[in-house]
């Protein structure tokens, strides 16, 4: 078939649409960001698990974003970062726990010191500092278990 046998309105919407699937193409073609990994966990004081905190994992690349996770009633977690969604990019960790949840935190007024909410876990876990736990995270799967003293 011709292009004289096809109207002027449906060779534009040809070339449109064939000039959209390439862009698409190249498109996908292209970053689409880093490399991550998937990553979960349960976090245990003692061996029963930490009901209520958050899970930071910082990155050793200083380019690299971190990755935070809300631990659950049983202890469990999953690690997302606010750029590119769930997981967390491939590289090593130093990891920070807190014991404290949002409602400990955002509710709280500090009336006098003596109030303040108490972290059922050592105050150490929270900095990645002092906690002592790293990680390294690979594509695909990853699960990283952490049982506080």
């Amino acid at each position: 078939m011709s292009n004289r046998l096809l109207s002027p309105a449906l060779r534009l919407a040809a070339g449109g649409s064939l000039s959209i699937c390439l862009a698409l193409i190249a498109a996908g073609c292209g970053s689409s960001g880093p490399t991550m990994g998937r990553v979960s966990g349960v976090v245990t004081h003692g061996g029963a698990p930490l009901t209520k905190g958050n899970v930071t994992f910082v990155p050793d690349d200083p380019d690299a974003p971190y990755a935070t996770g809300q631990i659950g009633p049983d202890g469990s977690y999953t690690l997302a970062t606010s750029e590119f969604g769930d997981g967390a990019v491939v590289g090593s960790y130093k990891v920070a726990i807190s014991g404290l949840g949002p409602e400990d935190v955002l509710d709280y007024i500090p009336p006098d010191a003596s109030d303040q909410p108490q972290s059922p876990i050592s105050l150490k876990y929270a900095d990645v500092n002092t906690s002592g736990l790293t990680a390294t995270v690979e594509r695909g799967s990853n699960t990283f278990n952490f049982d506080l003293e």
